[in-house]
């Protein structure tokens, strides 16, 4: 692996941090500009890294932190690691070129905000530590409740706080869950090459615990039935671009660890098919859910926990098709939901309300957006060509051989979501009270959603860019 490679990694964690210097003297405009083409060059950075990856192998970077503690600031991203990687750079691009249609007051702060979620959610699936996952993890999460309490709509406050409420709970039992493990590693350590070696030296009783404190933590974080209730409200008051990152990014995080933890922890194997039922009725429970939903940005942010609950469904199935599974699902999730949420705010934007009843007639008046709404509908349940049916496809055969017939019951829950969905498409796209004077969409937010549109093709047609399964 040439020395570039590795210098690549710590790069790409400290653009965003980088740029906020900038940001804090520019003007709001200006200030627009430069979080566009910091997050630009963050992408190209990504890009240039993974195929590095793929060509050459994993980079690694390291240095010492608190070396009586164990603790280094290190970074190796894994493939999956990687893919999380392209997901969250096309999210904080497209987030980051729209942003500029959505906030029109605050904005220094806000790109201030911006950048430093950015580079926190960057460390995350970049690390090779526990202890910088846990950092990243938790600045995020920070970093959101800002964007929410300060930029969000009517009720952000009461959103923010119930957001932050459960954020801390899950980080809390994630940090416990954390030293356990290093206190139960000889020699202590936060590094994740090093307890997965010696996992096997972990007392049994140490790797329960800390496998329970760990699904409670990402079943807070992604999240799944019945700690969901924070999601839909966050996302009902959070803005456009905060839900895009939220969505698009910070509920991957749990994702992340839970696959994480079937890596490092083998009693974790013990628990999956308890671990997939879990998962598994909380994708039901919540598609059912959003069919009773009048917000359209609540009745997304439904959808979220249902493509979440089948991605744990695919983390629990053991093995290389089932974290493959369930990392491609999260990248397509990721960037089509980001696109949902894009989408919705505009409508917020222009009807002033998110009710489904209230907006009427947006294929005349928003033909080229109600065209990416129901293209969205679609890559959402998996339509072939998008990267949704990929991951659907290999998540579904991982869980039909791990659990049987039970694994492919998820499968019921991506039949209401197209129900639903199309039902909103009629709702919404066409009614009685369809115009034909077609209304401009900012160019901005045109931008944005091409750039999550082509990637959800392209990693569609052409997965073999990033799935290596044997």
């Amino acid at each position: 692996m040439p020395q570039m490679w590795n210098l690549l990694l710590p790069i790409i964690a400290a653009v965003p941090l980088l740029s906020v210097l900038p940001l804090t003297i520019a003007s709001g405009k200006k200030a627009h500009y430069i979080s566009t083409l910091s997050s630009i060059l963050v992408f190209g950075l990504v890009m240039l890294s993974a195929y590095g990856f793929y060509t050459y192998g994993p980079a690694s970077f390291s240095v010492g932190y608190i070396k009586s503690f164990g603790i280094t600031l290190g970074f190796q991203p894994s493939q999956i690691g990687t893919i999380m990687l392209i997901m969250t750079s096309i999210v904080f691009m497209a987030a980051a070129i729209a942003s500029g249609a959505f906030v029109k007051s605050g904005e220094k702060r806000y790109n201030v905000i911006f950048a430093i979620a950015e580079s926190a959610s960057l460390v995350v699936f970049l690390t090779s530590s526990l202890f910088l996952f846990y950092v990243g993890w938790e600045v995020a999460e920070v970093m959101m409740f800002f964007i929410i309490f300060i930029y969000g709509s009517y009720g952000r406050k009461h959103a923010g706080i119930k957001f932050i409420v459960y954020s801390l709970a899950s980080s809390l039992l994630l940090l416990v869950a954390i030293l356990l493990l290093y206190l139960g590693t000889y020699p202590h350590t936060f590094s994740i090459s090093a307890i997965e070696a010696g996992a096997v030296q972990i007392p049994m009783n140490i790797q329960e615990a800390a496998i329970f404190l760990f699904v409670l933590s990402f079943m807070i974080k992604m999240p799944a039935f019945p700690f969901h209730s924070w999601l839909p409200e966050a996302h009902t008051e959070a803005p456009t671009t905060g839900s895009m990152i939220l969505a698009g990014v910070l509920l991957k995080f749990g994702g992340y660890g839970l696959l994480l933890m079937f890596l490092l922890l083998p009693a974790s194997a013990a628990y999956a098919k308890y671990i997939a039922l879990l998962f598994g009725f909380s994708a039901v429970y919540s598609a059912f859910a959003a069919l009773r939903q009048g917000n359209l940005k609540r009745a997304i942010a439904y959808t979220s926990i249902t493509d979440m609950g089948i991605v744990g469904v695919g983390a629990a199935a053991v093995g290389i098709l089932g974290s493959e599974g369930a990392s491609y699902m999260m990248l397509s999730h990721g960037i089509v939901i980001s696109l949902m949420f894009l989408i919705a705010g505009t409508f917020k934007e222009a009807y002033g309300t998110l009710d489904i009843d209230k907006i009427k007639g947006a294929m005349g008046a928003f033909p080229f957006l109600s065209y990416l709404f129901i293209f969205g509908s679609l890559a959402l349940i998996g339509l072939p060509l998008t990267a949704g049916f990929v991951g659907d496809v290999i998540l579904f055969i991982a869980a039909d051989a791990s659990f049987g017939l039970a694994g492919l019951v998820p499968l019921i829950s991506l039949v209401f979501l197209g129900a639903m969905l199309f039902w909103f498409v009629e709702r919404m796209l066409y009614s009685d009270r369809e115009t034909n004077i077609a209304h401009g969409v900012d160019s901005r937010i045109l931008a944005a959603a091409a750039t999550l549109v082509f990637f959800s093709i392209a990693f569609g047609i052409i997965p073999a860019l990033l799935l290596r399964i044997p």
